[in-house]
This record gives C-alpha cells, structure tokens and sequence, in this order.
C-alpha cells in the first residue's frame, strides 16, 4: 500500500513537473486575473447606464474569443510567426488605409471599421504586425541596426504605420509605435549615443510644454550628455539643433492638433484650466483615485463610478473603478500582476537563443509598458489625456484580443523556449 502511495505521488510530481515546463503559469494566471477585474470594472461602470449593458457582455464574448485565438497562438509552430510577418503587416497597412476612408469617428478619432454590431479598431492589430515584421528583419543574418540602410529600413517599418494613425488623429497609439521602435533597436544592438539621439528630442519636447525653465534645463542635460559622448563638434552642434527644432516643432504642432487635443495638453498642464469640459474626466478621475481610500468602498459601491461622474470610465479610465470601489490595495494588487506579466515576459526574452522571439518580446513588454504607463499616468494626473487603454482591462474588443494574443505568444515562446528554431 505505502509503495502504490509513493508510486502514485511521484506520477503526481511528474505530471505537475511537465506541466510547468509547458505553461508559464506565472504569466498566464497574472494575466487572466487581470481580465477578470477588467471585467468586473466594466460591468460596474456600466451598471447604472442600461444603454452600455451590452458593453459588459460585448467584453466577454471578446475575452472568450481571446482565449480560443490564444490557444490556437500557443498551439502554433515556431516557423509560423516567421512566416506570417510580411503578409500579417501588409495586410495591417491596407486595413489602416482603409479606416481613413471608410472608418467611422469616436471621440475625435477617425479609427475603427464598422463590423455590424462591432468595431474592428486596425491600429491595434498593426501594433503586434508591426512587432512581427521588426523582428522579422532584426532576425536576418548580417543585419546591422547601426548602419544607416538598416536604420532606415527600422524606421520605414515603423514611421508608415504611424504615420497613418497619426491621420486617424490618434496620437496616443503613434507614441505606442515610437516606443516599439526604441525598445526594438536598442535590444538588437544600437549603440547609447544613437538612443540618446532618438530620444532627446521627445524629451526637450515635453520639457517644452512645461514651461521656459524646464527646457532650458532639458537642454543643458543634452548638452552635458554630449560632451559625455565627446563626439565631432559638428555632430554635437547638428544634435543640439534637432533638440531646439523639437521644441519649436511643439508650438507650431498646436497648428495642426484637433481642439480637443490642444485642450487636453492645456489642462494637463492647468488641470483647472476647463474643469466642466475638456479637464473634466481627469478631475473626476483623481477625485474617484482618492476617494476609495486603502480597501475601496466595495464593488458596485463607488459614488463616482454609480453615479456616472466619469463619462469614460470603462475605457481609458476603467483604473479609476478600481481605485474607488477596490481602493489602495486593489489598485496595487493590479499593479503587481502587471508586474508579474511584464517580469515574465522579460525573462522569456533574455532567456530566448533566438532573435525573432527576443525581439518580439522585448516588444511586446514596450507596448504594455507605454499603455500602463500613459494610462495610469492619465489617470492620477501625471500625463496629458490621450485615449490610451489599460491592457487586457479597458472596454474594446481589438487591443483585448490583441493583447491576449501577445500574451499566447509569449506563453508559447516560454513552452519553445528550448528550441532553436
């Protein structure tokens, strides 16, 4: 009898053992558990707005389609992800040149394909094609990001995208593909001065925005960084000038920007600037943040959130449920599940022998990062409004696919993750 126990524990042991060297359950728990409040949070903020019931149920049915679309990713052949890149990203194009003319407009954006009773929002799509495509070329033997052809052809893969999202006058989602595009070069071999060349001028355009002080004191920091680098003059000079030209290029953008974009930068930077319009929603945001207090004041309990005091609050501001009706423990709960995602995904990518599937997750981490980031930061105040969702929690149906698809990648990488190939 003790041996068949032991015999039968050790069957046990091995199963388990097997099974963890399948499945990242680290990750894939982290993540669910995330989609479950998501979940809860919108059926909450749309609790008392019988016109968004659907909302609640539209999630779910995407959440379900998620699951099946990421078993098939997991279940995939390594050589597929390879092999789908090209066509995966061409077809991303022509759905993003196809929203400019037959999309229809949400809150100033001109950015998803009617579907019938749903949307298909592209630049959520283009966002992984996008990931697939850089990690494609990065992968090609004798490829070098430090030589200016390889650069540009980065850059090209990157800037056309973009650049039709920029049409759509979704600006949130542009600064997604800037960030995919840094993490991309700098993991594959771009030296620091080229980093620090592409991302100066982001900064001395934000220091910009915060006034005349903030910017003289970003551009003494570049010009300190320069003389660290000890390059020719010339090149120092033609760097410093690209930095002026940032600043600059802010104040003629507020030329092209849409009404609703200006207003948004001018009550991030005066939060009271128009607190009943267009500051609104990050007011209201912060009040809810704070009112939930250490343990929240319990699900479907939120004065804020019941009361429909933030219009978009299962979208972009879906976190604000969750600070007021699950309060400071909540929030920090949620926020070390997307640690454990993000920590996860990262060893998948160190650990990986391959560059493909380094690079895809190394990407994949850039675009959850700047959403998290951007969102939460909006959220408390910390960066202007600009309509980024929280992954795998806020309503839309496109990035919550996409984004769980992501996560099947990386579960499946994780299962190859011996592979060579």
């Amino acid at each position: 009898m003790i041996k068949f126990l032991r015999k039968g524990k050790f069957k046990s042991e091995s199963v388990e053992y097997k099974l963890t060297d399948k499945v990242d359950f680290y990750l894939l728990i982290s993540s669910l558990i995330i989609i479950i409040f998501g979940l809860l949070s919108i059926y909450s903020s749309t609790f008392n707005i019988p016109s968004l019931h659907t909302n609640f149920y539209k999630q779910l049915f995407f959440a379900i389609i998620g699951v099946f679309a990421g078993i098939f990713v997991y279940n995939l052949s390594l050589k597929v992800f390879n092999l789908v890149a090209v066509p995966f990203y061409i077809l991303s194009l022509i759905l993003l040149i196809f929203v400019l003319f037959l999309g229809k407009k949400v809150s100033g954006n001109q950015a998803w394909l009617n579907l019938g009773d749903f949307s298909l929002q592209p630049s959520e799509i283009s966002k992984f094609a996008v990931i697939l495509m850089l990690a494609h070329v990065f992968a090609k033997k004798n490829f070098n990001v430090n030589t200016l052809k390889g650069f540009l052809l980065i850059s090209a893969i990157v800037f056309v995208p973009a650049l039709l999202i920029i049409l759509q006058k979704d600006i949130g989602t542009a600064i997604v593909f800037f960030s995919i595009l840094i993490f991309g070069l700098f993991w594959n071999g771009l030296s620091g001065f080229s980093v620090f060349v592409l991302v100066s001028p982001v900064i001395v355009a934000f220091s910009s925005l915060l006034g005349f002080i903030p910017l003289i004191i970003s551009l003494i920091g570049v010009i300190l960084i320069l003389f660290y680098f000890k390059r020719e003059m010339f090149l120092s000079i033609g760097i410093l000038s690209l930095n002026l030209a940032a600043a600059v290029l802010v104040e003629l953008s507020f030329l092209i920007l849409s009404p609703h974009q200006i207003n948004r930068i001018k009550n991030f930077l005066d939060p009271n600037f128009d607190p009943l319009g267009s500051g609104y929603n990050a007011l209201q945001a912060k009040v809810a943040m704070g009112s939930g207090g250490l343990f929240g004041k319990g699900f479907l309990a939120g004065s804020q959130t019941q009361l429909k005091f933030i219009p978009a609050q299962w979208t972009d501001f879906v976190f604000c449920v969750v600070g007021e009706e699950f309060g400071f423990i909540g929030s920090i709960f949620i926020l070390v599940l997307y640690f454990i995602v993000i920590t996860r995904m990262l060893h998948i990518a160190k650990t990986s022998d391959s560059v493909f599937r380094s690079s895809v997750m190394i990407m994949s981490v850039s675009v959850l990062l700047t959403h998290i980031f951007i969102n939460i930061g909006m959220t408390i105040g910390l960066v202007p409004v600009i309509g980024i969702p929280l992954p795998l929690m806020s309503y839309g149906g496109s990035a919550l696919v996409t984004n769980m698809m992501m996560i099947a990648t990386a579960l499946n990488f994780y299962r190859h993750r011996t592979s060579y190939a």
